[in-house]
């Protein structure tokens, strides 16, 4: 599933933020430098050799400290005129190659892994031939060329790294936000059932007990008691639906599907055995029931409603068809929901209108 656009570039700032900022730890590195008189411990230097290692050092400290904050785009020439400062001073008793290896890493930075395994190279072979060029022994600047390309490669290999760190916890960033949604999208569904049946429920008891209490008190009061189970029931739902633990048995919800089809006046028929659906396509088809139940009673105008139950060739299948308005079920939460819940568990809905009614065919992997 593609992240939402904002997310996504929200996601890629954090990354480029994360990025800059790993640049940007290079101060230790200066450390460093030190090997650039390296060589001043057996020949001893003259004034102009030390001006010409000041000068060289004043002006490699800003490149250095620019390749930790430039766009990716600038650091090639940053390599460069590092790459410039060590082929100048390579004449003289300095360790040039110092600001050669600096050059391979800053170059060992760009975004592009092919142009900065490029980048490394080049500056290892002018680094051997400008060692050649000034007749210098082997020994001299062949630690130098290796340093460029073992610097350059670890550079790379830890940018390298760090990004699919980054990859990484972005997936793990939108694993969690997409659970969120799911579990979101899940209450949703099993409170829309939940409350539903229940309000569907009080309501037509409400309305037969206001029938019956002036003729019959002691009636009314059994349906008020009703009234009153029910919304206890409804209440333990809804916590369930909260905490994830929805979901009873189908043979279970078969048996309050008939009630409440009795209490709306509507003739229920039942084909099937409930109990012989295994529990866990029973659980999903329990949902669906309900759902399917409480459209019959408050949209179809049914006089009949039919109920079946099928658990064949690795399938279980639940079939509710009535004889009122054709197609009463709307494309609403409750019917998406319905869908949505069935899909999740491999399974699929069907909808078709009948003369009169409409039927409704639900299955799941049993």
């Amino acid at each position: 599933m593609t992240a939402h656009p904002v997310l996504r570039e929200a996601g890629t700032m954090q990354s480029e933020t994360s990025y800059q900022r790993l640049r940007g730890n290079g101060w230790p590195w200066l450390a460093y430098l030190i090997f650039v008189p390296f060589p001043w411990l057996w020949a001893k230097p003259d004034a102009t050799t030390m001006l010409v290692a000041a000068v060289a050092i004043g002006l490699f400290l800003p490149l250095y400290l620019a390749s930790t904050r430039v766009p990716d785009r600038a650091l090639i020439p940053i390599a460069l005129a590092m790459l410039a400062l060590g082929i100048a001073v390579a004449g003289l008793p300095l360790g040039w190659t110092t600001f050669c290896i600096y050059a391979g890493v800053t170059a060992a930075r760009l975004r592009s892994r092919r142009r900065a395994g490029i980048g490394i190279g080049a500056i290892a072979a002018v680094t051997a031939v400008t060692g050649l060029a000034w007749h210098q022994p082997i020994l001299w600047f062949a630690p130098g060329v290796l340093f460029v390309v073992m610097s350059g490669v670890a550079t790379m290999s830890s940018f390298a790294f760090y990004e699919r760190t980054q990859a990484l916890l972005a997936s793990q960033e939108e694993v969690r936000r997409l659970a969120g949604t799911a579990e979101r999208e899940r209450i949703t569904r099993d409170l829309h059932d939940v409350v539903g049946r229940t309000l569907t429920l009080v309501a037509l008891k409400a309305d037969l007990a206001a029938r019956l209490v002036d003729r019959d008190a002691a009636a009314a009061r059994e349906e008020l008691a009703a009234i009153a189970a029910a919304a206890r029931s409804g209440l333990a739902e809804v916590r369930a639906a909260l905490t994830g633990q929805l979901g009873g048995s189908l043979a279970t919800e078969a048996s309050a599907s008939l009630a409440a089809l009795e209490t709306a006046g509507i003739e229920p028929v039942v084909t099937g055995d409930p109990t012989a659906v295994p529990a866990d396509a029973g659980a999903i088809l329990a949902m669906t029931l309900r759902e399917a139940v409480t459209n019959v009673i408050r949209h179809a105008g049914a006089r009949r409603c039919a109920i079946g139950f099928e658990s064949a060739e690795g399938d279980a299948r639940l079939v509710v068809e009535d004889d009122g308005v054709g197609l009463s079920f709307r494309e609403g939460n409750g019917l998406r929901g319905m869908r949505q819940r069935l899909v999740a568990a491999g399974g699929r809905l069907e909808l078709q209108a009948l003369q009169p009614g409409t039927r409704l065919e639900a299955s799941v992997p049993a």
